[in-house]
Formats: C-alpha cells, sequence, structure tokens
C-alpha cells in the first residue's frame, strides 16, 4: 500500500477526487446533508467514511488529514457553488467511469447495475461517430442522471444510423448535442468539469448549454497580447570523468571541435548548449469577461523528436488548466483561415541533424524571426525572445538551432523550436483582425466551446463547469 495519495499515479489520484466530488454532490442533493464547513463533511460520518472507503479501494491509500484535507475542502466548495446554481434536482445517479480490480466502483445505494453511463457515452461516441476521446467532445468528469435508461432509448433512437457517413455523423452529432443541451437545461443529465478548487470560492460556468451562451461566443473577440519564443541556450549535459585515477578526473570532458567551439563561443559555458525553454507560449486577453489566457506550444514528448501539442491555462483569479487544444481542429482551423499550407504539421518535415538544416533553410528561419517580431509590433507588443537581443534574434537564434541541432540527445529541441517558428509565422502572416479572430477561436477549441468545430464541425456537448 502507497504511503499518501502524494504517492500514486496522477491519473488514479484524478479518479479518486472525483469520485469524492460526485459523493458529496450525492450527499448533498439526494440524502439532502447540509453542511456549513468541509470540518463538518468530515464529522458527517456517513459522507466521511465513504471518502476514506474510496481513497483505499481505488488508491490503495489510507486518508490522511495532513495531505488530504485539502480535497475536502475542495469537495465542499464544489458542492456549495452547485447547490447556488442549480438547487436539488432529482437526480438518481452520480457516476463516472472508475474501476477496481476489473471492476466498477459504484458509489452506496446506486440504482443501476452495469454499465457506469460515461464508459456506455464513450463507446457509443467512438461507434456511432468514430470519436476515440470523449473529452475532445465533452471534457466532463462525472454525470448527475434522472431517468438514465430512459434517455439512453431516446440518444439512440434520435441519432444512431447504419449509413454512417461524414455528412451523416455530422448531422446526427449535432442533433445528440442538441438532445443534450435540452436535457442539460432540464436537469436530467449533467455532465461536470472539477477542478480543484484552493483559495476563495469556487465557480460555476455552463458551457455550450443555451442559444444565448453560443451567440455571445461568436461576437467574442479577444486579442493576442503575447508572445514568448526564447531562442537562446542553456548548459546541460556536464561530462565528468568518474575515474578518480585519471589525470582529466573531475574536468569536462569534450567530444567534438564543435562543442568546444559552442563554448568559446559562449554558447554554454560548461557544457553543451539546448534551447534554453522547449516551449512557445501565446497570451490572449480577453477584456469582455476579465480573463487571459495562455497557450503553450511544445512537443509532445519530452525527449525524443514528435509533433506540436497546443496547452491552454487560464490566469488570474480563476486560473486553471483546460486540457489540450485537439491537434486536427487547430488543422482544421488553420485550414479555415487559409493557413494551412505555412505549417507543415509532422516533425518529419522539419530538419533533424546540422546537416538537414542547410544554409537556405536556416535563412527561411531567420526570415520567420523577422516575420514574428515585425508582426507582434504591429500588434502593440514585443515578442520575447529570450536572453537572444532583439537586433540579433534572427540571425542567433537560427545559429543557436543549428548548433543544438548538432547533438543527438537534444537535437529533439532544435526540431520542435523550428516546428513552433513555422507555426508562430503562419499565424502572424493573418491580417491583424484575422489574427485575433483565430486567437479567439483558438481558446474555443481548447476549451471545447462553441455550435461549430470539433468533430465534422458539429460542435461540442454541454456541461457544467466548476472551477
Amino acid at each position: 500500500m502507497a504511503k499518501t495519495s502524494k504517492d500514486i499515479p496522477e491519473s488514479t489520484l484524478t479518479r479518486m477526487q472525483e469520485l469524492g466530488s460526485a459523493w458529496v454532490f450525492k450527499r448533498a442533493i439526494q440524502d439532502n446533508a447540509v453542511w456549513s464547513s468541509w470540518e463538518e463533511i468530515k464529522e458527517d460520518e456517513d459522507t466521511y467514511d465513504e471518502i476514506k472507503k474510496i481513497w483505499i479501494k481505488v488508491g490503495g491509500v489510507m486518508w490522511n488529514d495532513a495531505v488530504d484535507d485539502e480535497w475536502m475542502e475542495s469537495f465542499y466548495k464544489q458542492q456549495k457553488v452547485l447547490l447556488e446554481k442549480i438547487g436539488k434536482p432529482k437526480f438518481t445517479e452520480f457516476t463516472r467511469d472508475s474501476s477496481q480490480d476489473g471492476s466498477p466502483y459504484r458509489l452506496p445505494d446506486s440504482k443501476r447495475s452495469g454499465q457506469p453511463f460515461m464508459e456506455w457515452i464513450e463507446e457509443y461516441l467512438k461507434d456511432e461517430f468514430k470519436i476515440g476521446n470523449k473529452d475532445n467532445w465533452n471534457p466532463c468528469d462525472i454525470w448527475l442522471i434522472q431517468d438514465e435508461e430512459k434517455y439512453k432509448k431516446l440518444i439512440v433512437k434520435a441519432t444512431s444510423t447504419t449509413k454512417k457517413t461524414k455528412g451523416s455523423m455530422k448531422a446526427n452529432l449535432m442533433q445528440l448535442n442538441q438532445i443534450f443541451r435540452i436535457l442539460f437545461r432540464n436537469r436530467k443529465i449533467m455532465g461536470i468539469s472539477l477542478k480543484k478548487i484552493g483559495k476563495g470560492p469556487a465557480t460555476y460556468e455552463e458551457v455550450n448549454v443555451t442559444q444565448a451562451y453560443f451567440k455571445k461566443l461568436e461576437t467574442a473577440q479577444m486579442k493576442l497580447v503575447g508572445v514568448r519564443c526564447y531562442l537562446g541556450t542553456k548548459t546541460i549535459n556536464i561530462k565528468k570523468d568518474t575515474n578518480r585515477k585519471s589525470p582529466t578526473f573531475n574536468k569536462m570532458i569534450i567530444d567534438t571541435v564543435a562543442e568546444a567551439r559552442a563554448i568559446r563561443k559562449g554558447l554554454g559555458t560548461t557544457g553543451y548548449p539546448t534551447i534554453e525553454t522547449q516551449d512557445t507560449v501565446l497570451t490572449i486577453d480577453d477584456k469582455e469577461n476579465d480573463k487571459t489566457f495562455t497557450i503553450q506550444i511544445k512537443n509532445t514528448s519530452t525527449t525524443k523528436m514528435d509533433n506540436l501539442k497546443f496547452e491552454p491555462t487560464q490566469k488570474g483569479k480563476t486560473a486553471a488548466r483546460m486540457g489540450k487544444a485537439t491537434r486536427e481542429f487547430v488543422f482544421d482551423l488553420m485550414n479555415t483561415y487559409g493557413i494551412l499550407n505555412k505549417f507543415p504539421i509532422r516533425h518529419q518535415l522539419y530538419p533533424k541533424t546540422k546537416t538537414e538544416f542547410t544554409r537556405a533553410k536556416m535563412n527561411k528561419v531567420e526570415q520567420q524571426i523577422k516575420n514574428i517580431m515585425s508582426k507582434s509590433k504591429s500588434l502593440g507588443f514585443t515578442a520575447n525572445m529570450g536572453s537572444v537581443s532583439s537586433s540579433m534574434a534572427p540571425v542567433v537564434g537560427a545559429i543557436n538551432i543549428k548548433e543544438v541541432m548538432g547533438k543527438k540527445a537534444e537535437a529533439w529541441t532544435a526540431n520542435s523550436k523550428l516546428q513552433q517558428l513555422s507555426f508562430l509565422n503562419a499565424i502572424l502572416s493573418l491580417p491583424k483582425e484575422d489574427v485575433h479572430g483565430f486567437c479567439t477561436d483558438l481558446v474555443y477549441i481548447a476549451a471545447k466551446q462553441g455550435r461549430f468545430g470539433g468533430f465534422y464541425g458539429a460542435g461540442y456537448g454541454a456541461f457544467g463547469k466548476i472551477y
């Protein structure tokens, strides 16, 4: 048995936390439990005992006050804001997909057996719409349900077909989304996305539920207000002779002339250089709603050549990680704006070695950096290129990337930086208003918001968000 919840895999801890939230919601809504503080939940034996069972059965750990009380505080804040916003509908099921030893974990007094609703809808999406990851349609973590079997039959009858063309799947998915919006508004089936609540109160928001919500999205315009793409280098991989009898003991071993040259140039003082950050970050301002978003663009892998991923975070008082923006949807968006041809989407299409990074390709990268810096200025901000001076960024940035390409262990960071520069250059090639429009749409893709986009352009599912 693990020592505490800090010692178990993140996916297991997430399962425990979401089951804990579902149980507290059930006690508050279905069993009419009332608490005035998180400490009172711990004093409620019926509630607290089950949470401890979840920790043991799902996580293999005992509840630890010093480590886990912050989760109890989060459970309390989550249920408090949910009840304030939706009251106490007559839900009969509070569920997520969870298993231990191959069998579903069920909260006490569940009215059903067999497959949890989460697993059912995941299979249905896969079979009917070829959606392999439910979160790319609806990122909810738990479901609150009335009359489950009744509405499952309704969903199947209204949206299933034997003829699965792209057109029919789009039409049926749009119908599915409409059904879930109606069920959500009528408090029959509600998917809830959960984030841990830190200091301050929880916030509840309904996403993709009403026509008014969609109209607000469609008229909103965020702005790109910052770009960070560091092109400097930093020292890594200090290699030392471990043979104490060797005359070079405790001195750095320089493998190649290129390494020695790089050190003399100041690209690294005691070791071979790597790019000073692995990522590029866009800062996007939503003034109307007093929110700021960052989109972190980086390699999918942290150890090898790979494609880019796009990870948004909402900053400020309601800071929250939002989950990855689905790559295919990002590329669909780029295609809509007419810039996909400017961004090769696969890492194999970029140089992987110094030899492949020819003078012609270096010249192209230099021009990309110049374009990024120039367009950023026209948008009202200065692109942050890190330790490289603005005046020398195009030339030095390209040289640094080439030097890092020379070492197999870190060549992937240079390859990734080339992808990031290409992506940035493509976005910033757009007219000013389209740059902001693209970034607005990019945030919505990441947040799974909107009646359009997503799979087949059919939009995203309805859900409530507590954060």
